[in-house]
């Protein structure tokens, strides 16, 4: 009969250091959730920062609608309907004529307005713009 090797009357781990190897791999995986939270919180930063630049516009955007809404006079006449006992229901068309001169200084105060907001949002915009580049530390934002 054949005699037995010697390694399987011993014991021997068939992969070598697991215990280590496992270390490592937390080690490494432990670095890369630490990456992971530090790019999450510069995305955060950026939105926070981008958000409030839309928030902005947006807000521009909508106080120059509701100014030329507001300044510019309606193009369609309104149309009121006649109480008659008439059967037939006779609609009157009723509509304001607003002269010239109220025409062009509303054109002309809308045209300053919307010049001056501009300017307004160009300023806020640039400076914004300044302030990240001073402070911009994230490399994969360029």
């Amino acid at each position: 009969m054949a005699s037995l090797p010697k390694n399987i009357l011993t014991f021997e781990e068939p992969f070598g250091d697991t215990n280590g190897r496992i270390t490592e791999l937390q080690t490494a995986s432990e670095g890369y959730r630490r990456l992971l939270e530090e790019k999450i919180e510069d995305l955060k930063v950026d939105a926070v920062e981008i958000g409030k630049q839309a928030l902005v516009i947006g807000g521009v955007i909508a106080v120059v609608y509701l100014l030329v809404d507001a300044l510019l006079p309606e193009d369609e006449p309104e149309i009121k309907a006649k109480n008659t006992s008439n059967v037939s229901g006779g609609i009157e068309r009723h509509t304001e004529k607003t002269s010239w001169v109220v025409k062009a200084v509303t054109s002309y105060a809308t045209t300053w307005l919307l010049g001056l907001a501009r300017q307004k949002l160009m300023d806020f915009l640039a400076t914004q713009q300044n302030t990240n580049a001073g402070t911009d530390t994230n490399e994969t934002s360029k």
